[in-house]
């Protein structure tokens, strides 16, 4: 199995997008960028190796893909730390609805694939019948070796930047007309963005972060000017806790220790209410009970910071202020370190290919051990902006660690695909290109 290696032996080709084939790029198992690509005809059948090109799986709408090379592709819908733990390439049973959008449509094949023997389990996955669709964002940078901030003697290949987002399924919607939490737990706008660094010697680096509606249950008035968007709380704090609960305790499951990062304003009235809601819900959390007396308060399960941006950025310094919030979560994002990964057994001078590299075995270097859930009003500029900040200093802190910096036109790189991010997640939402964008 390969590591960002994210290509599995599973294609299914709904609408065929062929590109002139980039045999560097699919050797590293990297997603190729998706750009002024032409759409061909519906296909059903899979592509043979000697096809002169690759593929790109579109489902739905051009949000929702697969990216696919001949008979190999990634499997978007996971982290590249929870399927290294899985231990196989590819199972059916450990999708996770919260990212899986026809979820629905494959139900019923996956009810009758628990009922078949071994070997019939096989036939069927062989028959391309099941696949998964995420919408959200995918795009991968590719980094020449001059620009890579991880340097490799034995090899001329470029590195991969890759940025995968995965939107939540559940109480999705757009802006105004989907707001707060539910009472399974679920808000709206919810999304998980995976930061990848491959490096061809095959080191792999991963940063996973979240963000989410306030949740509470609330609702917010459409209006055209501002001040007209009008914000009401609509339950009471004794019915609003136990979803409140129900929402971190999932969190806390998946990812460890959660780390709240609130850019709401603490002017603007609406705003300051759900801040305060919000406040003392984490103060009434099992998870940010001290059970130890003598335990620090870094060691609770949940903790929230407040950072107002607004107040912040409004400066001549503008949003290059945005980077005080450094400040503010330093200590935490050491303590929730990242993942990294190495491939035993890879000459850096040898092209990998398909079939050695689903015989490497990646070893895990450090794990993740916690993670930032970052909110603002619509969880779409604010957030995407401190995001990119939280994801710099994450690779940044790895780097530090094999004393090695980054260049100045890396981060450009890096920063322009938190931009595309933005721009996606706003576009779905509200149909507007993102305001932070540049």
């Amino acid at each position: 199995m390969t590591l960002i290696p994210r290509f599995m032996k599973r294609p299914i080709y709904i609408l065929e997008i062929a590109f002139p084939r980039m045999d560097t790029t699919m050797a590293m198992g990297l997603i190729p960028e998706i750009r002024n690509l032409s759409i061909h005809a519906w296909s059903s059948r899979g592509s043979s190796a000697a096809e002169p090109f690759t593929t790109a799986s579109i489902l739905i709408s051009p949000i929702v893909y697969r990216i696919g090379t001949n008979s190999h592709f990634c499997e978007l819908s996971v982290l590249i730390a929870g399927r290294l733990s899985e231990g196989s390439a590819f199972d059916v049973d450990s999708l996770d609805e919260e990212f899986l959008w026809n979820s629905y449509m494959i139900d019923p094949l996956i009810k009758f694939r628990s009922r078949l023997a071994v070997h019939e389990k096989g036939t069927l996955d062989a028959s391309h019948m099941l696949t998964s669709a995420i919408r959200g964002f995918v795009s991968t940078i590719l980094i020449p070796p001059s620009s890579s901030p991880v340097k490799a003697t034995r090899t001329n290949l470029p590195s991969g930047l890759t940025l995968i987002s995965r939107l939540s399924c559940r109480r999705a919607g757009t802006r105004f007309n989907a707001r707060g939490i539910d009472d399974d737990g679920y808000v709206a706008n919810s999304v998980e963005t995976e930061t990848t660094f491959y490096q061809p010697s095959g080191l792999c680096f991963s940063y996973a972060q979240i963000r989410g509606s306030v949740p509470v249950f609330w609702e917010q008035a459409p209006g055209l000017l501002p001040g007209q968007q009008k914000i009401q709380i609509t339950r009471s704090p004794e019915a609003t806790q136990p979803a409140f609960d129900k929402h971190f305790e999932q969190l806390s499951l998946n990812y460890g220790t959660v780390h709240i990062l609130n850019l709401l304003s603490e002017t603007k009235p609406g705003e300051v209410e759900l801040s305060a809601r919000y406040k003392s819900h984490v103060a009434h959390s099992p998870l940010n009970q001290i059970l130890d007396l003598e335990e620090a308060s870094d060691h609770r399960e949940l903790q929230m910071s407040h950072f107002d941006f607004h107040a912040e950025t409004k400066g001549p310094g503008g949003y290059e202020a945005a980077s005080l919030v450094r400040r503010l979560i330093q200590d935490r994002a050491e303590a929730f370190a990242y993942f990294l990964s190495d491939e035993a057994g890879l000459s850096g001078s040898e092209t990998v290919s398909t079939e050695k590299a689903s015989q490497i075995l990646p070893t895990v270097v450090l794990q993740q051990e916690g993670v930032f859930r970052t909110n603002c009003l619509d969880c779409l500029d604010r957030t995407n902006l401190i995001q990119t900040i939280i994801s710099q200093m994450a690779f940044e802190s790895c780097l530090n660690h094999r004393s090695e910096r980054a260049s100045a036109d890396f981060w450009m790189r890096h920063s322009s695909l938190w931009a595309d991010n933005g721009d996606v997640r706003s576009n779905s939402s509200l149909c507007l290109s993102g305001l932070l964008s540049n």
